[in-house]
């Protein structure tokens, strides 16, 4: 391995980016069940369901997608954004 040499560093700012959105994720449901803000942490789905297939002769996928995103976990993900241009 060359000595001096930096790596691309793109795994840093994906696990912050993900970490943030998680935190914010578990701040919103415990300020939802406490009822505080309770229409604007309502969150917005987007579901696929798993019974989408792309199908070939020898091989089968199935693709399936829940997600649930809130303004916290957007503000999350946008924190850890920012801490990782920071750090």
């Amino acid at each position: 391995m060359a000595g001096g040499r930096n790596s691309s560093g793109a795994g840093r700012p994906i696990i912050l980016i993900l970490t943030g959105a998680a935190f914010g994720t578990v701040i919103s449901f415990a300020l939802e069940s406490f009822g505080v803000l309770k229409i604007i942490l309502r969150p917005f789905v987007l579901d696929i369901p798993s019974h989408t297939y792309l199908d070939f002769f020898f091989l089968s996928f199935s693709f399936g997608l829940h997600l649930n995103i809130t303004i916290a976990t957007i503000a999350g993900a946008l924190g850890g954004y920012y801490l990782a241009r920071k750090w």
